[in-house]
């Protein structure tokens, strides 16, 4: 089966705002970046690295979902898929929405990630003594940013493997 690019029916006004909005996360999300990854050079206690590590999560995988939409959308404005008129108010709620929640999507499986990771960590470790440096917060930027990038395809996934689960329940 092949994939048809997807059509949009976004007034203008909205297009803009979405321009705006993914370059207001974009640059803001990388200001702070910058700020917490100069702040790690000084000497940080586990509940700073553990309060960076969330912060850097989020912003990683906000800032790249944002990347990522605002490519999407303007190369279908590009390819005359957005339209700006819809008589259908239910597809035009709808694409808003499609765009404007894909990086509150994206940071939700950041905080997931985060928290199975740390979690992950005291599990494997089981009390023992350990030590939880800057490197897990680098880690977890990274991680974040892919999930960011490409949140459409991990909630693809995530419904396809669901799906699957639970027909083998049933």
């Amino acid at each position: 089966m092949e994939n048809k690019p997807l059509e949009y029916y976004i007034p203008k006004a909205w297009v803009i705002t979405l321009f705006v909005f993914y370059s207001v996360i974009i640059l803001a999300g990388g200001t702070v970046l910058l700020y917490i990854f100069n702040k790690l050079g000084e000497s940080c206690t586990y509940e700073k690295i553990r309060m960076y590590t969330f912060f850097v999560s989020i912003l990683s995988s906000a800032m790249l979902t944002a990347v990522r939409y605002s490519q999407r959308l303007y190369k279908a404005c590009i390819d005359g898929r957005v339209f700006f008129t819809g008589e259908n108010k239910a597809i035009v709620i709808g694409n808003i929405m499609y765009f404007l929640f894909r990086p509150i999507y994206a940071v939700a499986f950041a905080v997931i990630f985060v928290v199975c990771l740390l979690g992950g960590l005291l599990f494997i470790m089981n009390g023992m003594d350990f030590v939880i440096n800057e490197r897990i917060v680098y880690l977890a930027a990274i991680i974040s940013a892919f999930i960011g990038y490409s949140i459409g395809n991990v909630l693809d996934s995530f419904e396809y493997i669901s799906k699957d689960k639970l027909n083998k329940i049933i």
